[in-house]
């Protein structure tokens, strides 16, 4: 029995034995002899001693002697093998020859050698597989995170070492459509919700180093076709919320050319672990942050137009569950100052997709957001020319329409004055010179409830001063020509303790106007502000401070040229809040009127159904009550905010006491000021 069982042990040993020994065999013949890469080898030999003989020469570059290349690049600490087959990619000789034995295209290799950049930094693939398909990493090779790039997406290597976001500079051959993608990228305002080296918005993931991310950072299990990150990419920008549950991003309608545009670009959004020598001095500088600043068209291009559009047409609060503000609306524009304006980019507004801009959240420069703040206040569709007025002679009959359309809200019927002063006064007529209204009609006074009308044209505005001019009588008084400088910082003094009752600590209008207004001061001459404080004005609470007394000595002319000195010294200041101003509105009267009117829209816990939020102490700490009386006056044309000022067939015209009880209601709601 035991002899028996050895007889079969020797037997399966010797099997076994055969067997490994005809796999070593296999192997070895399979490895020597059957490898594509040696069969690639022996056909690039015969093809050159093909060319040795036709050509009758003799080189030792074509006695090439089988076995594995490679490339070992310590730089970029990848070992490359590509070259084991693709042996002709440096030989000029190889033009038109079929893959892998081609000439590589262009001429890429004399500014990107392969000894030096190899090839896998550009193609993507296994670079030490000497196997296709393991060398390709397509779809079904999961295991390798990075599979050769086809076109066009292999041109988003180039963004690895050359992409500049924020810099012109000349765009490099063959990179044609990764340009065309970063162009997409901007005009889309991409960087509206995505960070992308060092500047954009919070709301979406940071793109600087998105090429950089593998396959198996991405989830494909809503991907329909090839499992590719290119294809991951371009489905998220067609339906984002399918690919992503939860995405806020909005779908993309884009052409099929221009996804993979932008698809390319995307990938190419890298910062590479390798030595800074490889980058172009550009694209050095902007990962180091160092980088142009931008004009307020690119700032607004590249980070608000996705939002308020590519024309600032905002979005309509009917069809979106967020509605976007127009920034482009006239009735906006005549309201909002550049204060208002950069203010809210700042700070943004809570409860809403606008977040802060804060140059350390945004990346932005305080200079970039003082321009896009002043493209967006200065996008008027009308500037008028003060000479161009003066030339024509104004028809007063045409200007009381003008009047008593725009006008009578806030004036009163014949200029007598309701929520805003008396325009027949006769001291204002006999001081106020032509070039004065006109610069008020054009520039308003803002964060005052006066706005602009710059889009009157020329003709309208002097028919507009034809009527002004119908209500005064007598000639204008000649104003006083000032011969010595005055003292500022008597005249600081002079203002806190004689005009700061009425007009406000700093000028923001209390009881009075608003006189430390930039518009207000860029209008009123010298001589203008000399009369009205020296002789008063009629009819109003402003008496002439000439000659009276204050304290222990009366005012003089040197007095009051002090108190101008130190209205023009603040004429640039910024002050540290954008002050309310004047509030004479009742509170409990304007929150049964907001109720009446407004909860339709606003919300009854002002939650902004259908319009933009009001209780947000953001926007409170940049809207003064003129900001809000004047668009509660005038309303929104084009969108479902009426003017309550005019009123119209399915609204009624609210009185001026109305509208400013509405504004003391809203202000209630402020409970904190943001300092700016």
């Amino acid at each position: 029995m035991e002899q028996k069982y050895i007889r079969v042990y020797r037997i399966l040993t010797i099997v076994f034995s055969s067997l490994l020994i005809i796999m070593i065999l296999s192997a070895w013949i399979g490895e020597s002899f059957f490898r594509k890469w040696k069969r690639y080898q022996h056909e690039y030999r015969n093809l050159n001693e093909e060319r040795l003989i036709i050509e009758e020469t003799e080189h030792d570059y074509f006695r090439i002697e089988i076995g594995i290349r490679q490339l070992e690049l310590e730089d970029l600490n990848r070992i490359d093998r590509c070259i084991s087959c693709h042996l002709g990619i440096e030989d000029t000789a190889m033009f038109n020859i079929q893959q892998p034995h081609a000439v590589h295209d262009g001429d890429f290799l004399i500014y990107h050698p392969s000894n030096k950049f190899g090839c896998t930094i550009c193609h993507g693939g296994q670079g030490r597989a000497l196997e296709k398909k393991e060398a390709f990493g397509r779809a079904e090779n999961t295991h390798w995170p990075f599979p050769l790039l086809d076109q066009p997406y292999i041109q988003s290597s180039c963004g690895k070492c050359h992409l500049v976001l924020f810099s012109e500079r000349c765009e490099l051959g063959g990179t044609e459509i990764l340009i065309e993608g970063q162009q997409i990228f901007n005009r889309e305002g991409c960087l509206g919700c995505h960070r992308a080296r060092g500047v954009g918005g919070t709301v979406g993931p940071d793109l600087t180093e998105q090429g950089e991310k593998t396959k198996h950072e991405y989830s494909f299990q809503n991907i329909k076709g090839e499992q590719s990150i290119s294809n991951w990419l371009k489905e998220h920008f067609r339906d984002p919320e399918m690919v992503s549950p939860g995405s806020q991003m909005l779908k993309i309608n884009l052409p099929e050319e221009e996804l993979e545009a932008l698809v390319t670009f995307t990938m190419g959004l890298a910062k590479p672990g390798i030595p800074f020598e490889y980058f172009s001095a550009e694209t050095l500088n902007e990962l180091k942050g160092a980088r142009d600043l931008l004009d307020g068209t690119n700032v607004y291009q590249y980070c608000c137009s996705a939002c308020h559009g590519k024309n600032r047409e905002g979005k309509s609060f009917r069809e979106y569950e967020t509605g976007v503000p127009s920034l482009g609306n006239r009735d906006f524009l005549s309201v909002a100052s550049f204060e208002f304006i950069r203010f809210t980019i700042v700070n943004g507004r809570s409860w809403r997709q606008m977040a802060s801009w804060l140059p350390e959240f945004s990346g932005l420069h305080e200079h970039e957001i003082d321009t896009v703040a002043q493209f967006i206040r200065h996008n008027r569709e009308n500037i008028p020319s003060f000479e161009e007025m003066k030339k024509m002679s104004g028809d007063s009959k045409h200007g009381q329409t003008i009047y008593d359309s725009n006008c009578t809200m806030c004036h009163g019927t014949d200029g007598t004055g309701l929520v805003a002063l008396s325009l027949n006064n006769t001291d204002i007529l006999q001081t106020v010179s032509d070039r004065f209204l006109f610069r008020t009609i054009c520039d308003g006074r803002y964060n005052t409830a006066m706005p602009s009308w710059s889009w009157l044209n020329n003709s309208e505005i002097a028919d507009l001063l034809a009527l002004i001019r119908s209500w005064g009588t007598g000639q204008r008084l000649p104003g006083t020509i000032m011969q010595a400088d005055g003292d500022h910082d008597k005249g600081a003094l002079q203002f806190h303790y004689l005009c700061s009752r009425c007009h406000g600590e700093f000028g923001e209008g209390e009881t009075g106007p608003a006189i430390l207004n930039k518009d207000f001061l860029k209008a009123a001459e010298d001589s203008y502000l000399y009369l009205t404080i020296a002789f008063g004005r009629a009819q109003t609470a402003m008496f002439g401070w000439k000659g009276q007394q204050a304290g222990q000595e009366s005012i003089g002319d040197k007095q009051i040229v002090d108190v101008i000195a130190y209205m023009r010294s603040v004429e640039g200041k910024n002050w540290d809040y954008i002050y309310p101003g004047a509030n004479p509105g009742n509170l409990d009267e304007g929150r049964i009127l907001y109720r009446t009117y407004c909860t339709e829209c606003h919300g009854e816990s002002d939650n902004g159904i259908l319009a933009p939020r009001l209780n947000s102490q953001e926007f409170l700490s940049a809207a003064t009550n003129g900001y809000l009386l004047a668009t509660i006056s005038l309303g929104r044309t084009g969108t479902d905010m009426p003017s309550w000022g005019r009123g119209d067939d399915l609204h009624p015209a609210l009185s001026g006491k109305e509208r400013q009880d509405i504004v003391a209601f809203l202000r209630s709601w402020q409970v904190i000021k943001i300092k700016r």
